[in-house]
């Protein structure tokens, strides 16, 4: 029985953390931008919008162009197989960074392999470009480079941050599969005998 909750309790302090590390990542991202940025960037909202536009499509274009990208369907993720199975931290010691495979694959994914993969390469493409003129025009000399370092890393650290959130709420989503499958069916069951407002 202790063990038992010992093994409870070990699980939710690890999720607690890796939670906790997602919301560093954030704020590390925040911070960066703040501290490489021109004093004057704030005034311009579009370029760290873009930034983590171009960031968030390119992290989960990541995602969806990894050689394991199936673990991701519905009947793994509720069946909890392969990887999510496993304990967090192996998940996340595995998965939480893209792979060189991940990377190899994203010109193909723009030339149309896959039409998901295709949409956040090609809108990550489009969002990167668009901020690097941003920053190109709108700046001169030192400011110019400073704008566009904080532009870059602010498309990275939301990068990294989408591929680690991706694999970290897949995982919350296996474990409680049967959970959010009963929550769908009663929030729906729940709509659909609402009493509805008459016109």
């Amino acid at each position: 029985m202790a063990g038992g909750l010992g093994e409870i309790l070990g699980g939710v302090a690890t999720a607690l953390l890796a939670l906790g590390l997602a919301v560093l990542l954030a704020r590390l991202a925040g911070a960066a931008f703040a501290i490489a940025a021109p004093h004057d960037a704030e005034a311009v909202p579009l370029l760290r919008l873009l930034a983590i536009w171009s960031g968030f499509s390119f992290g989960l274009a990541l995602v969806l162009a990894a050689p394991h990208s199936a673990m991701f369907t519905p009947g793994r993720l509720l069946a909890a197989e392969g990887p999510w199975s496993e304990g967090l931290p192996t998940l996340l010691g595995t998965h939480a960074l893209p792979h060189a495979e991940s990377f190899a694959a994203l010109p193909g994914a723009l030339m149309g392999a896959s039409v998901a993969t295709a949409i956040l390469a090609w809108l990550a493409l489009l969002g990167f470009a668009h901020g690097s003129l941003t920053a190109l025009r709108l700046w001169r000399g030192r400011p110019r480079r400073r704008a566009f370092a904080a532009f870059l890393m602010l498309v990275l650290h939301t990068a990294l941050l989408a591929h680690y959130s991706a694999y970290l709420l897949g995982w919350f989503a296996a474990q409680l599969g049967p959970w959010l499958f009963a929550l769908a069916l009663l929030a729906f069951q729940h709509w659909r005998y609402a009493v509805r407002p008459a016109h």
